[in-house]
């Protein structure tokens, strides 16, 4: 093999827990570049994937840029320090050398002898795998048990995600690594307990941290699950949870120093007790709708609300609404209310859809898109056999051809054999893959389709969502819609509604029941 022609992509991966001499970054990218040097082999370029870990090829973008340039035809081999690097699933491994193999590029290991076209060679190839897979389920149950036994001892166990602490790791040796409070995060957990026990609310309480410009541990905003989230974790009292080998959570005493005092903890926790039990007087009104809208200002979903008032009678009025999830969790710092009426908003979308599927148009607009559809999905196929067919017309013009010379006694009855075998064996695979193609085409429904069909079955839609119970009427708006864009003034008048594949994601725009409208779906 001429090295000098050759040129290799380099590939090197280490997880978090091997960062140990020999399987670093850097000694794995020294290693490879002197042998790259040594045998002159020129490099494409060096593929690292960093803290990552070889339990499975997703979540490995250098790995899967490499397959990518692979394709690409950009290098002829493949380096890595151990097989090992590349995946410890032999399924994994397996596909990558078999994706290798079908561009014509080899598979390298610096230090493991295998040559993976030859039958030894792949037999060597899928032991190693073997051994690699074995070497990680053997590490991954070492680290459950050791984690386990850590967990049972009350170490810290939840790295830098909570806040108020900080783990801080020893460079030479993990066993010394240890948690620290963070007084200014710790002291702003100590607010929220406080102010859940002087009766403010989850939402309540994200609100006025994120007005304050306060941020969760991962630098986003407050939302009432992330502060729930925090009056229940019990490291703040001093204590680790984990899930043994049963699957049974456990809480024990941990090692670190709790933020929180125990008897305003036990305060916040009978409180939530209380909260949490099931209110004697429950609301029951569907919002079909629910998800369906969406938030004018931040696009997220919308969902239901109410309001209670006293009439000057003395009974209690209620009102209903859809508002933006985003404020109901997080509070008016995060996004707006953004309120519609639900009772206006029910109306008009439910007639915007009779008033849709009863348009003289719509029945002529859904063939046109479905035919245009079609057609478009065929288009290459039928290129496709046109360009069959020429090459088989060539191939029967060449047989005549050999005929002909035959017959003029330019060629003889092994020739004109051999020729006419060497035709067929041309045309077969041709013919073969023209009669798929065909039956592509013809599994296809017929390009015309009767208008009266089409509004046949849309006039049969038109009582069924008028007489549907709510829970039905709910899948039937999710079996027709997308999603319905409010309006930035929040007049339900002017939304738009995007329809579902089953409208061919046609987008139904306002249209004015009252008067007369030219108004017809787009795409």
């Amino acid at each position: 093999m001429n090295y000098k022609q050759q040129i290799a992509a380099l590939y090197i991966r280490v997880s978090t827990e091997e960062q140990v001499e020999g399987f670093s970054l850097d000694a794995q990218r020294t290693a490879l570049l002197d042998h790259c040097h040594r045998v002159q082999i020129g490099v494409h370029k060096i593929y690292i994937d960093a803290g990552r870990s070889a339990k499975s090829i997703e979540g490995r973008p250098a790995l899967f840029q490499l397959l990518e340039d692979a394709r690409s035809g950009c290098f002829q081999q493949v380096l890595c320090l151990r097989l090992n690097r590349l995946s410890r699933k032999l399924a994994d491994l397996l596909h990558i050398v078999e994706l290798l193999e079908r561009q014509g590029i080899a598979l390298r290991s610096l230090t493991e002898e295998f040559q993976a076209d030859t039958p030894m060679g792949k037999f060597a190839l899928q032991m190693s795998g073997a051994v690699a897979e074995h070497e990680r389920r053997q590490i991954a149950q070492n680290v459950r048990h050791s984690m386990q036994r850590r967990n049972r001892l009350g170490r810290w166990n939840s790295g830098n995600q909570v806040l108020g602490y900080r783990w801080v790791t020893h460079s030479d040796n993990p066993y010394l690594s240890y948690v620290e409070i963070i007084a200014e995060e710790a002291k702003q957990v100590v607010s929220i307990f406080k102010m859940y026990v002087s009766g403010l609310g989850l939402k309540a309480i994200a609100n006025r941290l994120n007005s304050a410009g306060y941020k969760t541990k991962r630098g986003k905003s407050f939302y009432s699950i992330a502060v729930r989230g925090i009056l229940t974790n019990v490291n703040y009292i001093g204590q680790v949870t984990y899930t043994d080998e049963n699957d049974i959570r456990k809480i024990v005493d941990g090692e670190h120093e709790p933020i929180v005092p125990s008897e305003l903890w036990e305060q916040v926790q009978q409180r939530l007790a209380g909260q949490s039990s099931p209110s004697t007087k429950q609301i029951v009104r569907y919002f079909p709708l629910a998800g369906l809208l969406k938030c004018p200002t931040c696009g997220s979903s919308m969902i239901p609300s109410h309001v209670r008032r006293k009439r000057k009678s003395g009974t209690d009025a209620m009102s209903f609404y859809y508002i933006c999830c985003r404020y109901n969790s997080g509070g008016s710092t995060v996004c707006s209310p953004n309120h519609i009426r639900a009772n206006e908003a029910e109306v008009w979308v439910q007639s915007q859809l009779q008033h849709f599927i009863t348009h003289p148009t719509v029945a002529e607009r859904l063939i046109i898109e479905i035919n245009h559809r079609r057609d478009k999905k065929l288009l290459p196929i039928k290129k496709k056999i046109v360009q069959i067919e020429g090459q088989l017309a060539s191939l029967k013009k060449r047989s005549l051809r050999c005929y002909e010379l035959f017959e003029d006694g330019h060629m003889d009855a092994l020739e004109l054999k051999k020729r006419l075998n060497e035709i067929t064996s041309e045309s077969a695979p041709l013919e073969d893959e023209q009669a798929q193609l065909e039956r592509s085409v013809s599994s296809q429904p017929e390009r015309t389709i009767p208008a009266a069909s089409i509004r046949q079955a849309l006039a049969r839609f038109r009582p069924l969502l008028l007489s549907a119970a709510p829970d039905q009427q709910r899948k039937l708006y999710r079996s027709l819609i997308v999603k319905i864009e409010i309006p930035h003034d929040r007049d339900i008048t002017k939304a738009s509604i995007q329809g579902t594949a089953a409208l061919l994601n046609l987008v139904i725009p306002p249209i004015s029941i009252r008067g007369t409208s030219n108004h017809e779906p787009t795409r």
